[in-house]
């Protein structure tokens, strides 16, 4: 958490939409403490940080703590509010005001260059301390119980939360651990190449030829793809019959992948390890076995949890398209 010289937040910006209450105003929160959570749902810190805020918004809410997330985009369908109201649901997010900050706008008006970044704003509207990245809670409440205090609502015996509620986002997604593999995404925005010993052409159909030989964490294609600038898009049509993203991770517990479709409708996608079908155990909660064949529907864009597994293992991912709509966007691990 760091102490920042107090300034007056910034007015919400060209909000869109809200989500569990009815629209808010800086102006219209002084008087109460505010945590403002600037986050994505494509963000798996973010996702994490969830179960911390509602913990706090659930204890401190009655002495004048107010946490309002503001959600911004990472991706172009996150833009969308079907999209952002589906993720609300998917993470149980029904008591926290939350502002469809669509255009990035009061993202950018808080200075913000990364997910997720929260900033606590005291009782007269200023800003007094901001925190990048995951938060434990015991980062949090000392700050609060503090500011709280400033507005004459001191918290009464009240004990600090020596760790973070448990929520099923941790069992899903898991936690970043020393040397685990990175986060990837694969659009021409933020990747400069596959690790194909070929040249891809922007959002042109190309055919990836797969040498077999893989790299720890560079991602492979192999079939006909349109490299876009968010990810890569199933081109149906080519010779290959095994089309696939592939990547060998280092070490993980869990494998989640971004992916949508190209038309909104739903999409589907098969998943192995080395050349396997997911075992049983091995099964993330997006995944299921249909026919001997581990299979993942794709019913809207977001993280998928395709593997689960009770330590860190090392593996060969291979995710197949099994629909011509198929759209991968990023791998992410914890």
């Amino acid at each position: 958490m760091q102490l920042i010289p107090a300034t007056p937040a910034p007015e919400f910006k060209e909000i869109s939409g809200w989500a569990n209450s009815s629209p808010l105003s800086i102006k219209s929160l002084k008087g109460k403490v505010v945590i403002l959570d600037c986050w994505t749902y494509t963000c798996i810190f973010c996702l994490r940080t969830i179960p911390t805020l509602k913990r706090l918004q659930e204890k401190y809410g009655k002495y004048g703590l107010q946490v309002v997330q503001a959600h911004s985009a990472e991706y172009h369908f996150a833009t969308d509010h079907a999209n952002i109201s589906r993720a609300l649901a998917r993470y149980n997010v029904s008591n926290l005001p939350v502002a469809f900050d669509t255009k990035n706008k009061t993202w950018e008006a808080y200075g913000n260059m990364y997910w997720p970044k929260h900033v606590i704003i005291d009782h007269a509207g200023f800003v007094r301390y901001e925190h990048a990245g995951y938060g434990d809670i015991t980062e949090f409440e000392p700050v609060i119980a503090e500011l709280l205090e400033e507005a004459g609502n001191k918290p009464s015996s009240i004990d600090y939360d020596d760790k973070n509620p448990d929520d099923e986002i941790f069992d899903t997604y898991g936690m970043h651990f020393a040397g685990m593999a990175p986060e990837i995404c694969v659009g021409y925005s933020r990747m400069r190449r596959f690790g194909n010993n070929q040249t891809f052409k922007p959002d042109e159909p190309s055919v990836a030829v797969d040498q077999g030989s893989h790299l720890d964490n560079t991602v492979y294609l192999r079939g006909k793809w349109i490299w876009q600038r968010e990810g890569v898009q199933f081109a149906p049509g080519g010779k290959e019959t095994k089309p696939a993203i592939i990547m060998k991770y280092n070490s993980a517990k869990r494998v989640h992948g971004i992916m949508g479709t190209s038309d909104g409708r739903q999409g589907r996608a098969e998943v192995r390890l080395d050349g396997n079908p997911l075992s049983k155990e091995q099964l993330g909660r997006d995944a299921r076995l249909e026919n001997g064949a581990s299979i993942v529907n794709i019913e809207w864009p977001f993280m998928h949890n395709l593997v689960r597994t009770g330590k860190p293992e090392v593996h060969e991912i291979e995710i197949i398209p099994r629909s011509d709509n198929f759209v991968f966007y990023t791998f992410v691990f914890g």
